[in-house]
């Protein structure tokens, strides 16, 4: 069996039987421990965590991992493991060699191993290539994190999306293609609510896909099969839409209001606010943007940013995505960047932790993940040197 040494980028080989000296752990469950801890696993999970006072083990049986933590591993509710995070144009013209897109994809499921990352919501793709992916993980064809996949996202025909789904032209062909849409499988349903926000005017965002009825409709329709809902939405209307049709969790949800979080708190609903396409673009400047779109980027940025610690402030729920695959979002490494981000919006670093383990477990509906206590597998766990 294997565990993530982020620290180190590593995926380490361990036996399904053993114990090891670690300098503490963390999780929303037990807390903070920063001393010495014998960490005892038998059948691959763990069996005790006990305070080290002196060592009565054999050193020859007891492994030293005394400069790491041990903590959840972390979870990234929002990625595209169709997309390379280099050139979205030409990576969608390669989806004709799939070849090319698997071995990127192998690639990018070690990467978020050896980060420390145990889980992945996909956000889809039109080819399927997220779902193949999943269930080459499931098989052991392929070594990799969790993956939640959407499979195919919902939008609108000719409007934004259609990398993500092959686009309805109105409810009636929903309607009529529903079956076959659901009998595909998928684990959670993505909508496109809303177009993407807009570079160059601030507060300008691509239309709202959806009126509110024909988005219960789709939403119902997931919640009957027990089936969660993601909304791709920003802008006060298309957010609004979203709110009021019952999703699960809005996903980028830029322009998101006061009375948006409130409502939000209200329902129970999650906000993954994906941070990192857009602060990214600014932390690792290029020649790309003219300076009036890096303008208007620094403005979304301060602003999502500010509503951010507003959600916290009110107790909103709120996950960690990245959108990984998008233009400076490489897969697993901007987790950190988004981790970094949620920091500097004025949240504490170890409820940025308990939102990128915990609470991104609640919204995969995987309540298994996130987690560390007596039973927790060691794959779903991490090796850090810092807390």
């Amino acid at each position: 069996m294997n565990i993530s040494c982020s620290t180190e980028q590593k995926i380490l080989e361990i036996p399904d039987e053993g114990e090891a000296i670690i300098a503490g752990y963390w999780s929303s469950e037990l807390g903070l421990c920063t001393h010495s801890v014998l960490l005892e696993w038998k059948n691959g999970r763990v069996k005790s965590l006990l305070p080290v006072d002196h060592l009565e083990s054999s050193p020859k049986k007891t492994q030293l991992w005394d400069s790491y933590y041990l903590l959840p591993g972390w979870i990234d509710a929002h990625v595209h493991l169709a997309l390379d995070s280099l050139d979205f144009y030409q990576c969608l013209k390669n989806w004709v060699q799939p070849s090319l897109i698997e071995e990127n994809i192998v690639r990018f499921l070690r990467h978020y191993l050896e980060r420390g990352i145990v889980a992945i919501r996909d956000g889809g793709d039109l080819p399927g290539f997220s779902w193949r992916a999943k269930n080459r993980v499931v098989e052991g064809v392929w070594s990799g994190p969790r993956v939640i996949s959407v499979h195919e996202a919902v939008n609108r025909e000719g409007m934004y999306g259609r990398f993500l789904g092959r686009g309805f032209k109105d409810i009636l062909e929903w309607r009529e293609k529903k079956p076959n849409f659901f009998g595909q499988g998928l684990d959670q349903l993505k909508v496109v609510v809303t177009g993407i926000i807009k570079f160059d005017e601030f507060q300008r965002v691509g239309p709202t896909q959806w009126a509110v009825e024909d988005l219960t409709e789709l939403v119902e329709a997931a919640h009957e099969r027990g089936i969660p809902v993601m909304a791709h939405a920003s802008g006060e209307m298309g957010i609004s839409v979203a709110i009021a049709a019952g999703v699960d969790s809005i996903e980028h949800g830029y322009y998101m209001t006061t009375e948006h979080l409130e409502q939000m708190k209200e329902k129970g609903l999650a906000w993954v606010p994906t941070v990192a396409p857009i602060g990214n673009i600014l932390k690792y400047p290029t020649d790309r943007y003219s300076a009036h779109e890096i303008d208007t980027l620094k403005r979304i940025l301060e602003a999502q940013l500010s509503k951010i610690h507003e959600a916290y402030r009110l107790k909103v729920k709120v996950g960690v995505g990245t959108d990984a695959g998008a233009y400076q979002v490489p897969h697993a490494e901007s987790l950190y960047d988004e981790m970094d981000w949620m920091e500097q919006a004025g949240i504490p670093k170890l409820e940025v932790y308990r939102m990128a383990t915990h609470e991104n477990a609640q919204i995969l509906g995987s309540p298994d993940l996130g987690r560390l206590e007596v039973g927790t597998p060691l794959s779903l766990l991490q090796l850090v040197n810092d807390i």
